[in-house]
């Protein structure tokens, strides 16, 4: 597979980079609070810290998965949008019974808004073909 032309790459697909790499880097970010807070805190110390691990390896996998998408490889967009949708269902869902998680819900709800801008018809041309102003179905008849 060719990847479009990184020149003629819409805003949409640089601004759900964006966002991707933001909300990874929150993520990061709150799984190290979350881990330090696990260590500081009285009581359990297993669970802040498990969360705080899962939270930022998925903050991680939204930079790195992020950076394979900006470069033009749909699989890897497709790939980061699911996994996007997904952490924040389950952050949603988790978030009632550990308020803590809702900064994490918030952080995540980022990187889904880069994941709709990566589907956004401009993002979508670019990435479905390998060149974005040629015909999507071009016919010849002779």
């Amino acid at each position: 597979m060719v990847s479009p032309d990184p020149a003629r790459r819409p805003k949409q697909v640089s601004w759900a980079y964006r966002c991707w790499t933001i909300s990874g880097g929150l993520l990061v970010a709150l799984g190290v609070f979350y881990v330090i807070l696990g260590i500081i805190a009285s009581g359990p110390v297993l669970l802040p810290v498990g969360l705080g691990v899962i939270v930022g390896a998925v903050g991680v996998a939204f930079v790195m998965l992020g950076s394979k998408a900006f470069l033009g490889d749909a699989r890897w967009r497709s790939s980061l949008s699911a996994l996007t949708l997904v952490v924040v269902v389950l952050l949603l869902f988790l978030s009632f019974g550990i308020p803590i998680l809702a900064f994490a819900l918030l952080a995540a709800l980022v990187g889904l808004f880069g994941s709709l801008l990566a589907f956004r018809p401009e993002s979508e041309t670019w990435y479905s073909t390998d060149d974005p102003d040629a015909p999507s179905n071009p016919t010849h008849l002779s």
